[in-house]
């Protein structure tokens, strides 16, 4: 089946050139940056589009590589696109954060719809690539897109779940727990170690065989098995100490007091003889 994408961003770059490296044949890109299609073109050794009609004619499968923001005015723009014949279209998107109803305009006209997002943080659209063998996927949609989103998915040898699509909320706030609010977290790490005197490359090195290494332990020993540290330990005094050094950062004493409590509920599981009570109504109270 040909594949198509309409969008030339790091996800286009890098889902397309993965999708190439694998055996599958790509018609092309369309942008409103022509430039960006071209570049894209170029990259995955496929062909440049300048207008939406040719691309979804030539392309068997059409993957809507925009902003989230653009999804849905996208579809609109190709629903109202006259002498097409939609179905067996499949037309799908790759945001985390909406599910396959957004494309519910071509859906009407008979096409197939689908969600397909890698469980991946996309920096760089000309390297990303490299890392789309060990991506994780997330499919949902309607049956037959469900059915070839899968399909392709496994053509390509990655892992892959088929969730239902009122999760897909829910499923992006975890993928934004597991990334960008734990940038938050490193970041607010390094900035207490300047506090200490560390140079901004200082604390960046010294942060990052510590981040490593419990990221290893999370994922190989899971959440309850990979917990250290003064809350496991139910040592009240230090996670008090800690607390008054961030007396005037009131935003990460609420961070700091907010995950100890869930800390606690972790801890809980892996010493289940341990009472917490104490350390627990301590956080609840300065909280």
């Amino acid at each position: 089946m040909n594949i198509g994408f309409i969008g030339a961003g790091k996800v286009g770059f890098s889902f397309g050139k993965y999708l190439s490296l694998n055996q599958h044949f790509l018609s092309g890109y369309y942008s409103k940056n022509l430039d960006s299609a071209l570049e894209a073109g170029k990259f995955t050794n496929s062909l440049c589009f300048d207008n939406l009609y040719e691309l979804i004619k030539k392309s068997d499968i059409i993957l809507i590589t925009v902003p989230d923001g653009q999804i849905k005015a996208v579809a609109q723009e190709i629903a109202t696109i006259q002498g097409l014949n939609f179905s067996n279209k499949f037309f799908g998107h790759c945001s985390g954060a909406f599910n396959h109803t957004i494309l519910s305009d071509l859906k009407s006209l008979g096409a197939y719809t689908f969600s397909l997002h890698p469980f991946l943080a996309i920096s760089d659209k000309y390297k990303s690539y490299r890392d789309f063998s060990n991506a994780f996927f997330t499919i949902e949609g309607d049956d037959m897109g469900t059915k070839m989103a899968s399909s392709l998915v496994k053509s390509l040898g990655n892992h892959y779940k088929v969730i239902d699509s009122n999760c897909k909320p829910k499923y992006h706030t975890a993928a934004v727990f597991a990334t960008n609010l734990m940038v938050g977290l490193c970041d607010m790490a390094s900035d207490l170690l300047m506090d200490c005197g560390f140079s901004k490359e200082e604390a960046s090195l010294s942060l990052s065989n510590i981040l490593r290494a419990n990221l290893e332990n999370v994922i190989q020993k899971g959440s309850v098995n990979a917990l250290t540290g003064p809350v496991e330990r139910n040592d009240e005094g230090t996670v008090i100490t800690h607390l008054n050094c961030l007396s005037n950062r009131e935003d990460y004493s609420h961070v700091y007091k907010d995950l100890s409590l869930h800390l606690i509920e972790i801890a809980k599981i892996k010493h289940p003889d341990r009472d917490y009570s104490d350390l627990e109504e301590k956080l609840m109270v300065l909280g």
